[in-house]
């Protein structure tokens, strides 16, 4: 078993090899940064705090893989190891592209699980439903278990039931994204001023007003 500095240098190199592809011909000085102005980063959440904290972050999902041997990635029936699983099913004529962060398997049952970075727990289960479906639809797995797992707790939130997640269900809500879509409805979600791209636009924005 690796020591605590041995696991860091190696999550840094792991880290900062991703951290090159992802970002090589980008102009990072113009990304958006998103957080708050603290202490510690006065410049908010910029591309220097993804550096610095990217590499801790990964060194806590290595050690969290480590501590619970009894998550196991699970392999899809073509024997593919269920890491950004890409799937497009479609629900109602509707062709829906998802990438799955994972797929474990634990104690002999399915748990989808996605990455979170953000400060907050998701308050909806709606994405794992997706996947839940799409699943389901493309390789005729059923997955009753989904979580988050949370990248500034180096855990994952408790699992959740995704059997309310139906195809039909699916279906309907997908259909009614569509229609929206098509006649240019576009309600906006005063919850997440402060993480959209499109609040310049946006004449009800509390971005800034909070």
């Amino acid at each position: 078993m690796p020591t605590p500095d041995q696991l860091l240098i190696e999550a840094t190199k792991l880290f900062n090899k991703s951290w090159a592809e992802l970002t090589e011909g980008y102009d990072l000085s113009q990304a958006r940064v998103g957080g708050r102005a603290t202490k510690a980063n006065p410049n908010k959440e910029d591309a220097d705090f993804w550096v610095r904290t990217g590499p801790e972050w990964v060194k806590g999902y290595i050690e969290w893989r480590q501590n619970n041997p009894d998550w196991k990635i699970w392999n899809t029936p073509e024997g593919a190891p269920a890491i950004e699983l890409g799937l497009v099913p479609e629900f109602a004529g509707v062709p829906v592209k998802m990438v799955l962060d994972r797929v474990f398997e634990v104690n002999g049952e399915l748990v989808v699980v996605d990455l979170k970075t953000s400060q907050n727990t998701p308050s909806s289960s709606l994405q794992l439903g997706f996947y839940r479906a799409g699943l389901k639809k493309v390789l005729g797995v059923d997955v009753k278990w989904g979580a988050y797992w949370m990248a500034r707790q180096s855990g994952t939130t408790p699992l959740i039931d995704l059997s309310i997640y139906t195809e039909e269900m699916i279906d309907y809500l997908v259909a009614g994204f569509d229609k929206a879509r098509r006649s240019e409805i576009f309600l906006p979600n005063l919850n997440n001023c402060n993480r959209c791209g499109l609040t310049e636009f946006c004449q009800f924005t509390t971005k800034g007003k909070q």
